[in-house]
């Protein structure tokens, strides 16, 4: 055993909390409690922010996000808000994709534990066994981009668990049968998820909603609004402050660190210096919290659209869980008080996803001691075995009543929050023209909180050609498609031509968005560049 009581042989497996804003690496001790990994600079929380010094070296973490003010075209923040989507982008002359540079944050988060107290890392070349956690209204696009980010960092991934039940873990619900609905209100640095959990003989998440592009870096917005505002004003506006580069940075880091101020006291001063010129700008809770009103009411907005989507009501609700570092912020608990009557339980909140990652990663694969048998006590605590659709799924359909050809929709054959495993849910479509010999079948994903048929509203998932059609074929003739949705985030289309049975097979997994030889290109140039905190 090392020194912290944890097995020092065989494998021991982690959980990772891969935050927008900052990430948390746990693991469990010897007693079974869930325990924060601290990286070599004793840092729990590490800033999930990526600094490019040149194409064959990085900063990850504080020593990234300080570097952010010094050369902020050099800086990548917030990178988990662009998972799923095709932005790419450039640095020293290499094009990065955001699963690209989530690996260099995963990398950092391995390497800085290696050392950590009671830990011992898996032999060179033997991939980390890890459960990583993802937002729950986190899409398969998203999940897909997530698992391939911890295969390019050399994670063997147990499971990607959605945040909301890892945090349900933590809280000890799980070992608890019959406590019957909880409410996991998740604020996190960039991204926002409320979900709704039925704590049985398993955890069930009901329903989920929530904003991908919503957290604690849009309050920070605010207050920099507010600041630069108040420095002007006083100041004169002889000079643009903002053609000062290092400006912008600084003050957002002044303002993240005023919003966890006013947490704790009423007001404070900031003093905002640029160019020679000094501005004290005293800022109180009440103000911040008049300027950020419409912030927490689109995160209750979610939570009645979710109650909504359940078929449930406030008073239902027995539990009901803070977590992510932003609900720290007195505002929202006061919130969810005025508008529910609740009583919200606020409890580690930005290590609870990553210590409940931790407690599912040692269910899954508990390590083995040095003499052969089970390292810890045996970790009871369960994940979801019953879950939902985070976002709805349907077919890109050709309106064939316009008149301009041009318009297509989404018909959506899985809804949000319908329960899973689906298992072959059927829709129509029909060939346009006489002997047509192909179709393309595409596979969209909604996009948004509210479903809708246009199609600017959703997003592709998933696409193939079904071809070899028989020549003969009329217009009009049906093709039938099936959309299977498992547990695991596995998604499987069928599209059968009845007549002949010529059929096109389709999948999606969380494999990886890219195919297995780029990966490994990929992971090449990635395992090329240095990466330090």
């Amino acid at each position: 055993m090392g020194a912290g009581g944890v097995v020092t042989a065989g494998t021991q497996p982690i959980g990772i909390d891969l935050g927008t804003t900052y990430s948390v690496v746990a693991t469990v001790d010897a007693e079974g409690r869930p325990t924060v990994l601290r990286n070599d600079l004793d840092e729990e929380t590490v800033p999930s922010v990526v600094h490019f010094e040149s194409a064959s070296c990085v900063l990850v973490g504080s020593a990234a996000n300080n570097a952010t003010a010094v050369a902020p075209d050099h800086t990548v923040a917030l990178i988990k808000r662009q998972m799923g989507t095709d932005r790419l982008l450039e640095f020293s002359g290499v094009e990065y994709t955001p699963e690209s540079i989530s690996s260099l944050i995963l990398r950092a988060l391995v390497q800085g534990v290696a050392n950590a107290r009671g830990y011992r890392p898996p032999p060179p070349g033997v991939p980390v066994p890890a459960v990583v956690t993802v937002p729950a209204y986190f899409g398969i696009r998203e999940r897909e981009a997530t698992q391939q980010a911890c295969l390019l960092a050399g994670i063997d991934v147990l499971e990607l668990v959605s945040e909301p039940v890892a945090a349900a873990i933590h809280y000890g619900l799980s070992d608890s049968p019959g406590q019957g609905l909880a409410l996991v209100y998740d604020l996190g640095g960039g991204t926002f998820d409320a979900t709704l959990l039925e704590i049985g003989a398993q955890i069930s998440v009901l329903a989920t909603d929530g904003d991908a592009e919503l957290g604690g870096a849009d309050w920070d917005e605010r207050l920099v609004a507010h600041l630069m505002d108040r420095f002007e004003e006083v100041a004169g506006s002889q000079d643009d402050p903002t053609d000062d580069p290092s400006f912008l940075p600084t003050l957002r880091q002044m303002a993240e660190r005023l919003k966890r101020d006013l947490s704790r006291v009423t007001s404070r001063q900031v003093p905002i210096r640029q160019a020679g010129r000094t501005v004290t700008v005293t800022v109180t809770r009440t103000e911040f919290e008049a300027m950020t009103r419409d912030l927490v009411e689109t995160t209750l907005a979610a939570v009645r659209r979710l109650l909504q989507h359940a078929g449930r009501v406030p008073a239902e609700v027995r539990h009901v869980l803070m977590v992510g570092g932003s609900s720290r912020m007195p505002m929202v608990s006061a919130a969810l008080v005025a508008e529910f009557g609740w009583q919200p339980r606020l409890y580690d909140p930005d290590l609870a996803v990553a210590k409940g990652a931790a407690l599912r990663a040692h269910h899954l694969r508990p390590p083995v001691s040095a003499a052969g048998g089970p390292g810890i006590r045996a970790v009871q605590s369960r994940a979801a075995t019953a879950s939902v659709v985070a976002r709805g799924l349907g077919l890109l359909i050709e309106d064939s009543n316009d008149p301009t050809a041009n318009r297509t929709f989404v018909q959506h054959v899985i809804h949000q929050n319908e329960r899973l495993p689906i298992v072959g849910r059927q829709a129509e479509l029909a060939t346009i023209l006489p002997g047509q010999g192909r179709m393309k079948i595409a596979v969209y994903e909604q996009a948004g909180s509210v479903s809708s048929p246009e199609a600017e509203h959703n997003r592709p998932a998933l696409e193939g050609e079904l071809s070899g059609l028989p020549d003969r074929l009329p217009a009009g003739s049906r093709i039938v498609v099936s959309l299977s949705l498992g547990l695991d985030g596995r998604l499987e289309v069928t599209a059968t031509e009845p007549r002949s049975g010529v059929t096109l097979r389709l999948e999606a997994f969380v494999e990886g968005v890219i195919d297995a030889e780029a990966r490994r290109q990929a992971a090449g140039r990635l395992n090329s560049i240095t990466v330090r905190q």
